[in-house]
């Protein structure tokens, strides 16, 4: 990750919060706290699974998607994203080379391992900003075959509390080491 993409974390972590003035406000942040916590770790998860369907369910319409590092790729609206998710593309930055296919890909066991997040709810109360670092394992094969990539990232979640569903991703940017794994490179 480079110097401006640290400092793209640390400002999530600079912003304001809004001020809870009372007892009920301060409980009313804390559980935004919890929930968009629990959305983060399960965004992993369902990755982890690849249980896209049910993925997209907590993205907002509108949502749009940044893959930057070694990674660049813009991606607006969730049908366009799930395409992605099942038949995932993944192009480089600069003039490195693609990943294998997408069928080889999909037959990699993978683990998104997010540490704790850094949140903040704006004053509004109906929009937040997240930072998280994560390291991405993903694993192929048994015993002779056995192989083991890892690399790591940042995410930066833009969410908005929706109307009777509550908070919801509505921006992301992955900042990616991916061209770095091992097991994401050609050959």
């Amino acid at each position: 990750m480079t110097d401006d993409e640290l400092d793209e974390l640390i400002a999530v972590v600079e912003l304001p919060e809004r001020e809870p003035g009372t007892i009920e406000e301060r409980v009313a942040l804390a559980e935004d706290h919890r929930r968009i916590t629990d959305l983060v770790m399960l965004y992993g998860w369902l990755c982890d699974r690849r249980r896209w369907d049910d993925l997209l369910a907590y993205y907002t319409d509108d949502f749009e998607r940044q893959l930057r590092g070694t990674l660049n790729e813009t991606v607006k609206g969730k049908d366009k994203l799930r395409e992605l998710y099942f038949r995932p593309v993944l192009p480089r930055s600069g003039d490195a080379d693609g990943p294998p296919s997408a069928d080889v890909i999909n037959t990699y066991e993978l683990r998104h391992l997010i540490h704790p997040p850094v949140i903040r709810v704006a004053a509004d109360g109906a929009t937040a900003s997240v930072a998280a670092v994560y390291s991405l394992v993903a694993t192929s094969g048994d015993g002779p075959q056995f192989r083991r990539g890892e690399h790591e990232g940042a995410y930066l979640f833009g969410m908005r509390r929706e109307p009777g569903v509550g908070w919801r991703f509505a921006t992301m940017v992955v900042i990616s080491e991916n061209a770095r794994n091992p097991l994401f490179q050609k050959g």
